[in-house]
């Protein structure tokens, strides 16, 4: 269920930042080089990798990696479209069609709540799996050692 879960976040997430990448495009809101990176690197193609990472013999790495990619994207996301004063910003977008205000505007507020619960999620696998490798040791000690 978890794979299912965290693919399904994932491809989600893409489609939001690639629709909200539209309204960038239209708004002729560009990022610094180095911005775009980040974007590309971690914003898009980190979920992808953790979900495709999941379904593998790593999913322990693919949950990390969804996370932590996930987690950064909030923060991101969240400082440059609401706490940033910059053309970024949803109260302080440049001159545009209406309609790509909109889109801006909403697809800045899907992100955030797909980054935020997505990375809730992220955490609480994290949790349960640490949990499971303790319980892992503690029953391997007991057998070990007789009790």
């Amino acid at each position: 269920m978890t794979k299912i879960v965290i693919t399904g976040l994932a491809l989600l997430h893409l489609l939001a930042s690639l629709w909200h990448g539209s309204a960038h495009r239209q708004l002729a809101i560009d990022l610094p080089p180095e911005k775009t990176l980040f974007v590309f690197l971690v914003i898009l193609l980190g979920p992808v990798v953790a979900a495709g990472l999941v379904w593998t013999r790593y999913p322990s790495v693919g949950l990390t990696v969804f996370f932590s990619s996930m987690l950064a994207a909030l923060l991101f996301g969240v400082y440059h479209h609401y706490v940033l004063v910059s053309p970024d910003n949803v109260n302080h977008l440049p001159n545009g069609i209406p309609e790509f205000h909109a889109q801006f505007v909403t697809s800045a507020c899907i992100i955030a709540l797909l980054e935020l619960a997505s990375a809730l999620y992220g955490a609480f696998c994290l949790g349960l799996l640490h949990a499971q490798s303790v319980m892992q040791v503690q029953r391997a000690d007991l057998l070990e050692h007789g009790k």
